[in-house]
Parts: structure tokens; C-alpha cells; sequence
């Protein structure tokens, strides 16, 4: 979800309610979100966003294999 506190839009996921950095527009913060690396889905009527962290454990992926395996 993407929460507006004071016209800030701050990225949170919706599995573990991890923040991105806020931004100064919905849009930055949609591009913010795709740019770290969260899935946008649709769940019945509304969005969710999660994050890698919680895309990793969905997915029964250990975090650190995929690490490593991206360094070779």
C-alpha cells in the first residue's frame, strides 16, 4: 500500500509493513516500488504490495542462495 502522510507517499509493504522512503508523488512512490524490486498485485478489489524480503519467503526461496547467486 502506498500511505499519504502530509502529501508524503511512503511505500509499505503489505505482508510485514516494511517502508520504503517516502516521495513527493503517488507516481515516485509506484516507481519506487518497482524500482526496489516489490510485487503489485491485485487482491479482490484492492492493490498489495510486498516486498522481496516477504516475495522471497512466499516463494520458499532461503535469501541468502539468492544473493549468492547473483555475486557469480
Amino acid at each position: 500500500m502506498i500511505e499519504n502522510y502530509f502529501g508524503n507517499y511512503t511505500p509499505v509493504c503489505d505482508c510485514c509493513e516494511k517502508r520504503l522512503p517516502g516521495e513527493l508523488s503517488f507516481q515516485e512512490a509506484v516507481r519506487a516500488i518497482r524500482a526496489a524490486g516489490w510485487e503489485s498485485r491485485k487482491v479482490g478489489d484492492e492493490r498489495e504490495d510486498v516486498c522481496t524480503d516477504c516475495l522471497f519467503e512466499e516463494k520458499g526461496y532461503a535469501r541468502e542462495f539468492a544473493y549468492a547467486a547473483n555475486r557469480r
